[in-house]
């Protein structure tokens, strides 16, 4: 007779509350970027140990990458802090005496040699930041029915041509485009303008949005989470919950079992009651169909199909000894007769560099950043190709106003072609918000659940906020966002 109480009882108390969750519950978190670093630490702050974190690369940080470069570090990865007010990353590292503003002022010069005169490149700049400040609230008048950015700068480009007080002047804005295009597309990490909405959600902090680490490097905001800076003594246990080199197979069961299961390519097996997944939607856009068992839900599809991710890359040379001035920060204009050259020697790519400048309290180091349809050709170019064709871009632009010597060290950036990142950040695309498909960052993040209600599956990482979106800031605070979830579930 009591044992029939007791089942009564449990049974009741199973009825009342739904489902019996774990004192100390699993969670595995797919990804050791900045919102798997937030998630994990948060959890940890608040008495979750159980933790795994999976990590396919051989490092932990994902788009972070900092390594040591001439004097100091570099970022092959992000590499800007985007603005101070409600910025997650400038709240947290104010204190520490670390980041510095912006200082980089385009010098232009043309390809002939000339460099641009002051009036005409304060015009284009102008034209630039006006394109970048236009908002879906205050759009400039002339694109008002423009869908994509590349729309409007078509046509902003044909209005600041028909501006021009003579030929020259005019012949150096139609130079302008197609640096006004990669240096865009550096901005919103897109392959193509054309396919980045013009009506976007994105929100800017205030203040500067260009702020550096002055050659500490953007790691440091992953030591700062971990506890590890300022202060190693009181790191938070984390290390031994990072396992690297775990690329993540499969996610099976998250829909009818209590235990989610999650298998990596070597065919190591992991349960845990809940998974954390973050890496990039590019690796969803991939793989989404391999990864999941069941498959994810039509609508979760739909925002991974057309959100949009696409790829920046970075030419990062070191000198023996600094020929230029300090902090130099460069655009290059092509002649029409220069790019028939470019055609002619299989260098076109060139086109989409978008600038150089010199690495963060790093004098020896200039970095040259490329964006638009050609970063996945120049991720393929052989090395010597690389080193050629630098060699040709310092000479042609920087020979003619400096004493130039050629770089002894080469590194270049592979996002787009890891199949761990498949590119870089996301952005908004024309494709996404036709008909009225808006919110897709907020689909993209909603967690999934088990037949019993239980929170299984949740989703965090930059492409998931929805505002900051292809920020450091919006991936840390997605991460935070999934561990507030379960801390929820566990303190009602």
């Amino acid at each position: 007779m009591w044992f029939k109480k007791i089942i009564a009882i449990i049974f009741l108390i199973y009825g009342t509350i739904g489902l019996v969750l774990p004192s100390d519950p699993s969670i595995i978190i797919v990804g050791s970027g900045p919102a798997g670093i937030a998630a994990a630490t948060k959890l940890l702050k608040n008495n979750f140990t159980k933790i795994k974190i999976l990590e396919a690369e051989n490092r932990i940080g994902g788009r972070i990458n900092s390594i040591k470069f001439g004097d100091a570090y570099v970022d092959l990865g992000a590499q800007f802090c985007h603005g101070q007010e409600g910025n997650i990353v400038y709240s947290m590292v104010k204190d520490f005496d670390i980041l510095r503003p912006s200082t980089h002022k385009f010098q232009m010069i043309r390809s002939n040699g000339e460099k641009v005169d002051e009036e005409t490149a304060n015009k284009i700049m102008n034209f630039a930041e006006l394109l970048l400040e236009a908002s879906e609230e205050d759009p400039l008048p002339e694109c008002e029915n423009a869908k994509s950015v590349g729309e409007c700068l078509d046509i902003r480009s044909k209005v600041l041509e028909d501006s021009s007080k003579n030929d020259k002047q005019k012949e150096i804005f139609s130079e302008a485009h197609p640096w006004a295009k990669s240096y865009i597309s550096a901005l919103d990490g897109t392959l193509d303008l054309y396919d980045l909405d013009y009506n976007t959600t994105y929100k800017t902090c205030g203040g500067d949005l260009g702020m550096n680490w002055n050659g500490h490097g953007y790691k440091t905001i992953l030591e700062i989470m971990m506890q590890k800076y300022p202060n190693p003594d009181h790191q938070l246990p984390i290390d031994n919950k990072i396992f690297l080199e775990q690329t993540v197979a499969n996610i099976s069961n998250w829909q009818n079992d209590n235990r989610v299961t999650v298998t990596t390519t070597d065919g190591t097996k992991y349960e845990a009651d809940h998974v954390i997944f973050t890496p990039s939607v590019g690796v969803l856009k991939a793989n989404h169909e391999e990864l999941f068992t069941p498959a994810l839900p039509a609508d979760k599809i739909s925002a991974i199909k057309n959100t949009g991710f696409g790829a920046i890359l970075k030419v990062i040379v070191h000198f023996n000894q600094r020929w230029y001035e300090n902090n130099p920060t460069w655009a290059f204009f092509w002649t029409a007769k220069d790019v028939d050259e470019l055609e002619e020697k299989n260098l076109e790519w060139l086109l989409d560099m978008e600038g150089v400048v010199q690495a963060e309290n790093n004098p020896n180091v200039l970095v040259f950043w490329y964006s638009g349809s050609h970063v996945p050709l120049i991720e393929t170019l052989s090395e010597a190709t690389i080193k050629e064709a630098h060699e040709y871009l310092i000479n042609k632009f920087l020979a003619p106003h400096y004493n130039v010597t050629m770089p002894d060290k080469y590194i270049r950036t592979t996002w787009f072609s890891n199949p761990n990142f498949r590119g870089t950040y996301s952005y908004e695309s024309v494709k996404g918000h036709s008909g009225g498909q808006y919110n897709l960052q907020e689909k993209l993040g909603s967690p999934l659940m088990n037949e019993d209600g239980k929170l299984t599956l949740l989703f965090a990482g930059e492409a998931t906020h929805p505002h900051y979106f292809s920020t450091v800031h919006g991936a840390i605070e997605s991460g935070y966002r999934e561990a507030d979830r379960l801390i929820e579930v566990y303190t009602k």
